[in-house]
């Protein structure tokens, strides 16, 4: 008898402990692609921008400066050039030449406006997903510290009847101090539990390039990646929007703790999560949507500034 009721609590505490700390496979229990698109564009020197914003500023000094760097991005500043002078001009060629190019310029905005689109549903697809995946080990380690508090009630009820039964005084102290121990242990991984993890693999990470600010992206358009790494784009002028969103990652989300194991499962090809670490993840992909999203903005304003400049109505 002395030695059952310790090996029973025992049993029982590594009986939780240890069904605690098993580590999922998400990519084989998991579907991992369906957020990733088909290819949106395709990288070639027509698509690309000039890099040369300073100089498209000094070249184009009547141009608000908005709208030459979101022409220079989308691949219609040329071609915004080039109407005033064909409006001058009242023959017929003219006219089919400012149609073509009216319709060039709407084809390239209509393309940008897509892409955004495209790439904040992918990181909208991204981020519900993340959080599922969170809510997912949420529920098994809320169910784990139910088994956990029910264990460690069935520990301290073990222990008050073995305190009783045993007549021996040294017996009924071993079975006292080894069941509130267990019992204690028990309570204390209900506080801080280590709980249930994921191991994923990703195979495309929108955040990749923002964290290591590259010079050329795959994953986002030429035009795209420009808007975001051109530091004309942020309010500041400063920075860039690639810069100001890595820094508030490092401040905010990541609390300016970064390991080496943690630039891997947030920016690299997965690792193993924890609930928390989905919902960082979920966090910062919501943050970097946000941010694409308002590059419609500029585009509006590219828009406005064409209707006002070049698609006037003639004058009744």
């Amino acid at each position: 008898m002395k030695l059952n009721i310790p090996v029973t609590v025992i049993g029982i505490s590594m009986f939780y402990a240890c069904g605690s700390s098993k580590v999922l496979d998400g990519n084989s229990q998991f579907h991992q692609n369906y957020c990733a698109p088909a290819p949106l564009f395709q990288k070639t020197v027509a698509t690309t921008p000039p890099g040369n914003t300073d100089s498209l500023l000094k070249a184009h000094p009547e141009i608000p400066l908005d709208v030459i760097i979101t022409a220079n991005a989308t691949g219609t500043l040329t071609l915004i050039t080039q109407l005033p002078q064909l409006e001058k001009d009242t023959s017929m060629q003219s006219l089919i030449q400012r149609t073509a190019l009216r319709s060039s310029i709407q084809q390239r905005l209509l393309l940008a406006v897509t892409e955004i689109s495209g790439l904040a549903a992918e990181m909208d697809c991204e981020g519900e997903r993340a959080d599922q995946l969170g809510r997912y080990l949420d529920n098994l380690n809320s169910n784990r510290n139910t088994k956990l508090t029910v264990g460690s009630i069935i520990v301290a009820a073990i222990t008050t009847v073995a305190t009783i039964a045993f007549k021996d005084d040294r017996t009924q102290n071993v079975a006292a101090i080894t069941g509130g121990v267990i019992s204690s242990g028990l309570a204390l991984m209900t506080v801080k539990p280590a709980g249930k993890k994921i191991s994923l693999t990703l195979r495309r990470n929108v955040l990749k390039d923002i964290w290591t600010q590259a010079d050329t992206s795959d994953i986002y358009s030429p035009g795209l990646w420009y808007m975001l790494s051109d530091q004309h784009f942020s309010n500041s002028g400063s920075i860039s929007l690639v810069q100001s969103i890595s820094g508030r990652w490092k401040k905010y989300d990541l609390d300016k703790k970064i390991s080496p194991e943690d630039v891997e499962r947030y920016f690299g090809n997965g690792g193993v999560y924890t609930a928390d670490n989905l919902h960082t993840r979920a966090a910062m992909l919501n943050e970097l949507q946000s941010t694409v999203r308002s590059l419609n903005q500029n585009l509006q304003s590219l828009m406005q500034y064409i209707n006002s400049q070049v698609f006037r109505l003639p004058k009744k």
